[in-house]
């Protein structure tokens, strides 16, 4: 699909917020977000994390926001994103229409496989000791 903004370039990116696609940083500053009606602008959100109980639909599988936090703060996970393949699999899934194919595809991918361990290791760290007691 082609940038929403220039109409010249494939689109790489989604706005965050409306999900425009866009194909670059001045494109997005450029794009009209049509939720908070301010071309490019980021929004600070005041951010106070909720309780599992006080999530809508909980599951077994529900991650916190704190422990979500905790992935920026991995300076091997930062370092894994440098690998460009890696960053072009992340972008096909995020970007993608039919997610659950294209998660399947990345699954055949080893630094795809590596990438979800070393985050299931971070935000469910007893699970990943669980896991490896097993072997």
């Amino acid at each position: 699909m082609l940038c929403v903004v220039c109409n010249i370039t494939e689109s790489k990116y989604r706005c965050p917020k409306c999900k425009t696609r866009y194909c670059s940083g001045p494109c997005y500053k450029e794009h009209v977000c049509t939720v908070c009606d301010h071309p490019g602008e980021v929004q600070e959100i005041d951010v106070s994390y909720p309780k599992l109980q006080d999530l809508l639909f909980p599951t077994d599988d529900t991650v916190l926001p704190q422990m979500l936090e905790k992935l920026k703060e991995s300076t091997h996970l930062c370092s894994m994103l440098t690998n460009p393949h890696l960053r072009d699999i992340l972008v096909q899934v995020d970007s993608s229409e039919k997610v659950e194919k294209h998660i399947q595809a990345a699954m055949m991918e080893p630094i795809f496989t590596q990438f979800v361990d070393v985050c299931l290791s971070i935000v469910d760290p007893q699970e990943n000791d669980s896991d490896s007691s097993m072997d």
